[in-house]
């Protein structure tokens, strides 16, 4: 099991994108999950030397406390892994602490200095059998994009007609899966209940 991601430097900000976690050899999508932004996960050794060198660099990453959280919720929901979990974000630039992530894209949107990334196709979007929404519950009246973010998101995922979950807080914002602290083992295992209640469940009663 592995992660792999694309890496980009651009102006004085790291962007990761085209995330996943490999486990076995398959290309086969067992899910997607769509969070914040990209956190502590970074390249290693020499491959972070080929990002400064060209700017642009695709390879397997550390793992971080919300992948290896991911993990564990995979393992305890499938009873074979062969295939990747795709990861995407509401932005793409790298910052680990959520507020100041959010200020950060807030800022690039405002002065132009965000690159053009779009959203997933419906195509692209097809191939995966469930979604998980965990894009945190944090909301603030001048968070313009952010905002608009979401709501492009929801609106791709209910056109894709794919199953989808996520732990709702009562503004029916959907919290991350990897909280600090205590609740981050409580938060796991919401997380395997939703799961099973509304992608395993359901799978079963179609087939």
């Amino acid at each position: 099991m592995r992660a792999i991601a694309t890496f980009q430097l651009i102006g004085e900000e790291v962007y990761r994108t085209n995330t996943f976690i490999q486990f076995g050899t398959s290309r086969k999508s067992l899910g997607a999950v769509v969070m914040l932004n990209p956190g502590s996960a970074h390249l290693k050794g020499e491959a972070k030397k080929k990002l400064i060198m060209n700017g642009s660099h695709t390879d397997e990453t550390t793992l971080d406390n919300t992948m290896k959280q991911l993990v564990q919720f995979m393992k305890a929901t499938h009873s074979e892994l062969e295939g990747r979990l795709h990861l995407y974000n509401l932005f793409y630039v790298r910052n680990a602490t959520g507020i100041e992530a959010i200020e950060l894209f807030e800022h690039l949107k405002t002065s132009g200095k965000y690159p053009t990334i779009t959203l997933p196709s419906l195509l692209e979007m097809s191939q995966h059998p469930w979604i998980l929404i965990g894009w945190g519950v944090e909301k603030r009246s001048r968070w313009r994009f952010f905002e608009e973010e979401k709501k492009e998101w929801l609106q791709l995922i209910e056109d894709s007609g794919i199953p989808y979950f996520g732990i709702q807080s009562e503004n029916n914002e959907y919290y991350h899966p990897c909280p600090n602290g205590p609740a981050k083992a409580e938060r796991l295992h919401q997380l395997i209940e939703a799961f099973n209640n509304h992608i395993y469940l359901s799978s079963l009663k179609k087939s």
